[in-house]
């Protein structure tokens, strides 16, 4: 399913008005018409329904004066936050309308006190908010939530943000959304998944020139896409077809990272996994990881791998098929020099996740150093550091900071978010699956293994990061559906993935 952010749905209003001859009224015309289908549909089995239109200014308050043209037959009361004769545009024509046929329209007032209705379409602002919302809007979205009936928000509730899914204090929580032409990014992100209700992109003539606009091509991906990405069990296969997987992962303290990963590898099909592990602490890889192999690597007694332990690592570049690395492995500047050595070495597909992304700080031209295809897999602080910027910058720069990035960045980009979202070259695609259960330690190095056997079984990076992405998240929403979300832990999902896979053989 394809998605535009606030920017995008404003370029393709305006291309479609000035280079495709496309008229404003009859856009606005069809948009109030599929709001006016929606509240039917939502109100069909209440009697004589009371409706509440609240408009602001520009389209989408004109979107909420054309509704309420083909809603002229039903109980209809229209609240517009700015007076009769500021209402301009497009605009005005359907306002204009709504006074011809003698409407209910109340201008600038304060939010009444008394009123009772059975749904209120929100078409205040749309798409225009940043930020925290004005008191002149904040009071009407909080009257709005304070109702007890169905709301129905034009192309996003008011308070949220289009591009970045940001919630302001008081922003509208919807029944349903109606989003035109495509759903709009902030609708699928952050809290705008939780604001927006059920969400319905309508056609309402705008031509086929998504390809066309400015920035990344946003996509959301379905469980439906997924069937075709995995590879069927051949009835002959043995474990060296199966994908073999090499992980560099774990230190004292965080043995756990290599566990988890290893067995994230093996639970979503690995034929064979190598864990290279500390030479002082093998001991702990040996007992837990009992279906996988281990190596000891030399680590002069500290527990973690340093830059001798790369000759014994190196000797299985060639009997891998993807290489993982970074999950637990420390901070130690001894550890980031065996890094850099494994990453610029690697004669096969890599996965580079957590502490394996510290060498980039700063220092992002290395990336184009890497001979082979590869994956990195930060959560928002890890791409934070990487792009050398605070938090508060990057969010308030989404997805500006991300599109810059991926300008000159040569391999996949997994950002771990809410929810995660996978970038290759212009190609965008948020991920569908996953909860807020998944907020918990250990998360991201079983999707480490998962990408690392999907790219092990011959997937190309950017097909095994969308399936891998999808199938942990899908993983995560079974056992929450049998477990909750509080006290999801990251083990879980390893007895979930089989059983989630299955339900696509």
């Amino acid at each position: 399913m394809k998605l535009i952010t606030a920017d995008q749905a404003a370029e393709l209003d305006q291309k479609a008005m000035q280079d495709h001859g496309i008229s404003g009224l009859d856009l606005m015309s069809a948009a109030g018409k599929t709001i006016a289908e929606k509240t039917k549909s939502l109100t069909v089995e209440i009697h004589n329904p009371r409706i509440v239109i609240v408009c602001g200014k520009g389209n989408n308050g004109g979107d909420g004066f054309a509704s309420a043209t083909f809603l002229k037959n039903m109980s209809i009361q229209i609240f517009s936050l700015i007076e009769e004769n500021s209402i301009k545009g497009d605009s005005a024509y359907f306002h204009e309308l709504c006074v011809r046929n003698k409407m209910t329209i109340h201008y600038g007032n304060e939010p009444p006190h008394d009123l009772e209705c059975d749904l209120i379409i929100d078409a205040i602002l749309g798409t225009g908010c940043q930020g925290e919302l004005k008191e002149n809007y904040a009071k009407w979205s909080k009257w709005i939530n304070s109702l007890s009936c169905q709301v129905l928000a034009v192309d996003c509730p008011t308070g949220i943000d289009g591009n970045r899914g940001t919630a302001s204090q008081f922003s509208v929580r919807a029944t349903a959304t109606v989003s035109m032409g495509y759903p709009k990014l902030g609708l699928c992100i952050k809290q705008g998944q939780t604001h927006s209700g059920e969400i319905q992109s309508v056609d309402i003539g705008f031509p086929d020139i998504v390809n066309e606009l400015t920035g990344m091509r946003w996509s959301k991906i379905e469980k439906e896409t997924i069937a075709n990405m995995l590879f069927d069990v051949d009835t002959e296969t043995y474990k060296h077809r199966q994908g073999k997987v090499l992980i560099v992962a774990g230190s004292k303290g965080m043995t756990g990272a290599a566990v988890l990963t290893t067995f994230g590898a093996l639970r979503s099909g690995a034929g064979l996994t190598v864990t290279c592990a500390p030479e002082s602490i093998e001991d702990i890889y040996e007992r837990t990881i009992i279906e996988g192999m281990t190596v000891g690597c030399p680590d002069d007694g500290l527990g973690y791998l340093i830059h001798e332990s790369f000759d014994t690592i190196a000797e299985k570049f060639e009997w891998c098929d993807a290489i993982v690395i970074g999950p637990g492995l420390g901070r130690d500047s001894k550890t980031d020099e065996l890094v850099k050595d494994v990453i610029l070495n690697a004669k096969k597909p890599l996965i580079i996740d957590a502490d394996g992304l510290r060498i980039f700080h700063d220092n992002l031209k290395l990336f184009e150093k890497i001979n082979v295809p590869f994956i990195i897999t930060p959560h928002e602080g890890e791409f934070c550091e990487l792009l050398g910027i605070d938090r508060e910058i990057y969010i308030d720069n989404f997805p500006n900071n991300i599109e810059k990035f991926m300008v000159d960045f040569p391999g996949v980009l997994v950002l771990k978010n809410a929810p995660t979202i996978t970038f290759y070259q212009k190609q965008a695609m948020v991920n569908s699956s996953g909860n807020p259960g998944m907020a918990t330690a250990g998360m991201g190095d079983v999707l480490a293994g998962i990408l690392g056997t999907f790219v092990a079984q011959g997937m190309d990076i950017y097909q095994a990061a969308k399936a891998g992405v999808f199938l942990h998240g899908l993983a995560a929403d079974r056992k929450s559906e049998e477990k909750g979300l509080r006290g999801l832990i990251a083990s879980d999902l390893l007895d979930a993935l089989p059983k989630v896979m299955r339900e696509f053989d």
